[in-house]
């Protein structure tokens, strides 16, 4: 099995979008691309910008590999109706969906399952709902989660989780959990017990506003039971690298990761590149370089319409 993220925040931009191949299936999993709209004040930077075209293009270019295609949820940096990714990379694929009308919240249900379902309406050669399905394909299971809270609460909405197994191997990506601030995100990954899990993390830099301190020890206790538990490497990514002090926010499981010869780790790092961290960093890219990005109109339709 090869596993190839595509672009998360240690890549330089909001996503998860994952690439799983078997010998069976070739899987890409919420491909999209977003930015913040706006952090500490200020609006994307060049270099953000530029980051999340190149990235684009990566997301792209594997679409058109992939024979599936996962959406795990409607935020707009995991699922695109075409502001930065073709619609067409959903042609004569399998499509797998969260549930557009179960375990949504409104503006999912109203407004952007709808909008990306009319968008790619005709394309594919299938779509069917994700939840709790198990797909077998030659050697090859994908099996979903039912929906789980975005987090401590629903005002977020509902995710999938995807596991997929070949032999001896299982990767697991949690989509926007939060970081499992609750038992019931943990679940599903105590059911499949994968080698590698894609999680995304807390959301400690909103600690205090959109984070309370009672969600945050959660998730980070049910991280460390995530590594004892016998998961062999953790890609944290996402939401707790839009935090500088990400290391801080995680220390107490890196400790329990060298305790049981774990690796906890970021995308970029599984990639063996160094993190290009800018969202988080965008205060210092304008003191470095203080010039406004060009926004492409596609992107401004993006960032006018939620940055997730």
């Amino acid at each position: 099995m090869e596993i190839k993220p595509l672009a998360f925040e240690s890549l330089g931009v909001r996503s998860q979008a994952t690439f799983i191949e078997t010998k069976d299936v070739r899987i890409l999993v919420d491909p999209a691309v977003s930015l913040a709209p706006r952090r500490y004040g200020l609006p994307p930077h060049q270099r953000e910008v530029d980051r999340l075209t190149e990235l684009a293009k990566v997301i792209t270019e594997k679409a058109r590999e992939a024979d599936i295609i996962i959406v795990t949820h409607y935020h707009y940096d995991h699922h695109d109706p075409g502001f930065i990714i073709p619609k067409d990379i959903y042609k004569n694929k399998k499509v797998f969906i969260k549930d557009p009308k179960e375990n949504i919240n409104m503006s999912q249900k109203r407004v952007r399952a709808p909008r990306f379902l009319n968008s790619i309406h005709g394309l594919p050669e299938s779509i069917d709902t994700a939840e709790g399905k198990e797909i077998q394909i030659g050697s090859t299971k994908i099996i979903f989660s039912q929906a789980v809270p975005h987090g401590a609460d629903e005002r977020l909405g509902y995710v999938v989780q995807v596991a997929i197994k070949d032999g001896d191997q299982t990767v697991l990506i949690t989509s926007d959990i939060e970081g499992a601030p609750k038992d019931q995100h943990l679940e599903f990954t105590l059911k499949v017990k994968p080698n590698v899990i894609i999680i995304d993390g807390p959301l400690s830099y909103l600690l205090g506003y959109a984070l309370k301190q009672e969600d945050l020890d959660n998730s980070i206790k049910n991280l460390e039971r995530v590594v004892r538990e016998g998961a062999e490497t953790m890609i944290v990514d996402h939401h707790v690298l839009r935090d500088l002090n990400y290391k801080t926010v995680l220390s107490n499981v890196y400790e329990i990761a060298r305790s049981v010869n774990a690796k906890v780790i970021t995308a970029a790092e599984f990639l063996n590149v160094e993190p290009l961290i800018l969202e988080a960093r965008r205060r210092e890219l304008f003191k470095e370089e203080n010039k406004p990005a060009r926004i492409p109109r596609n992107l401004a339709q993006l960032l006018t319409a939620g940055g997730q």
